[in-house]
């Protein structure tokens, strides 16, 4: 997701490494104290791609995390809000949503509210 050759809609790509903006936001997904959330960036650490698909507006990465990294117990899973970012091309703020699935990091989705999904994401600013 460095090039910036426009993404088609429904192009998959993957398996393979998280992408700097994808790294960006997750540890601004992440950010914070508690355990769960040191879990939850202790798999971040280990995390790979199993598929990234581009929608036109955005894309859907979804996240492999080794068996061995320990899941995060119901009871001490933080509430995670979405996460913003600029981009230059964009009217409005990108949004970014991270689900979970059994304590373990599993589906990233990035969306624009107007317009295209940027060719170049090396210009996207995180707000956190």
């Amino acid at each position: 997701m460095q090039n910036s050759a426009p993404k088609r809609p429904g192009v998959t790509q993957g398996p393979g490494p998280l992408s700097r903006l994808e790294r960006a936001v997750l540890t601004a997904l992440l950010t914070g104290e508690g355990a769960g959330l040191a879990a939850l960036k202790a798999q971040l650490a280990r995390a790979t791609v199993v598929s990234r698909t581009h929608s036109g507006v955005g894309f859907v990465t979804r996240i492999a995390v080794p068996d061995e990294i320990p899941a995060v117990p119901e009871a001490a899973l933080p509430r995670l809000r979405p996460v913003l970012a600029a981009h230059p091309l964009l009217t409005e703020r990108a949004e970014f949503l991270l689900q979970l699935r059994a304590g373990r990091l599993a589906v990233l989705e990035a969306y624009c509210f107007e317009g295209g999904w940027p060719a170049d994401e090396t210009e996207f600013q995180v707000a956190g």
